[in-house]
């Protein structure tokens, strides 16, 4: 994500939403948008496999940061398997890799 991909998701973010204030769990994710906006700033070329690899965990600790287990149950229903991990967009096989959307 650039830093006018950046502006352009915080600019719809409060346009759809028209919020009076931001919640605990909402500060966090534009503050991991913005980890992933300055990394991106710093090398914009994308980079060889093991730079992907770190923008993809970047990209992918957004929601697992963000909910304990519990509250992903809660939201996702219940875990697949003892092995899956979580996203923001619900739970996955670490052996197929986490869902990009």
């Amino acid at each position: 994500m650039t830093s006018r991909d950046f502006i352009y998701w915080l600019q719809g973010f409060f346009e759809l939403n028209n919020p009076q204030s931001i919640d605990q769990q909402q500060t966090e994710m534009i503050k991991k948008h913005l980890q992933l906006v300055f990394k991106h700033e710093i090398d914009p070329s994308m980079g060889d496999e093991s730079k992907q690899a770190e923008l993809n965990q970047i990209h992918n600790i957004l929601a697992e940061d963000l909910l304990t287990e519990e509250e992903a149950i809660a939201k996702f229903g219940k875990k697949p398997n003892p092995q899956f991990k979580y996203n923001r967009y619900g739970w996955y096989d670490p052996k197929d890799g986490p869902p990009r959307c």
